[in-house]
């Protein structure tokens, strides 16, 4: 497990939670000062009480002013394009927040479409982090990316070894 001076909070959609190609619980699993979220859930509210000073990651948005202090809080939005949006349109906080807008990986590679610049959750939390704390932590994200999807893409007949 990666120890990482900043803190990411991964908010996961509800139905984004049982998708096989859903990147968010990977990135639970591969750094330390993750906590996951989850919005939708009947009954149980979203804790935003926390996220002053924040930063959301979304794509297509200018880059910050390079005077700005860097953030320790790193937002995550987590489910698909449409799951992204309806969080920020029901959840007044995120879209109070600095946000932060990263290039795509060159040669970037995806199971699922995305807006320009967009990238599944894993993917931005490691280009945010290989900004913020260094390329090592970024390769060691983008390499648990590229296995799973190598897996999924095996798992879906798509490479092996008659392709």
């Amino acid at each position: 497990m990666l120890e990482t001076r900043t803190r990411i909070v991964l908010i996961q959609h509800v139905l984004e939670l049982t998708e096989r190609s859903n990147t968010g619980r990977h990135a639970v699993a591969a750094l330390s000062a993750l906590e996951a979220r989850v919005f939708g859930q009947r009954d149980v509210p979203l804790k935003v009480d926390d996220l002053d000073g924040a930063w959301l990651l979304w794509p297509g948005e200018p880059e910050p002013d390079a005077a700005l202090p860097r953030p320790s809080t790193l937002v995550v939005l987590d489910g698909s394009w449409s799951q992204a949006r309806k969080m920020m349109q029901r959840v007044p906080v995120l879209r109070s927040l600095r946000r932060w807008s990263l290039p795509a990986p060159p040669g970037r590679r995806s199971l699922r479409a995305s807006p320009p610049g967009g990238m599944s959750s894993l993917e931005a939390i490691a280009e945010a982090l290989a900004v913020l704390e260094g390329e090592g932590v970024g390769a060691t994200l983008r390499a648990v990316h590229e296995g799973l999807l190598q897996k999924q893409l095996a798992d879906r007949g798509y490479v092996g070894p008659h392709h």
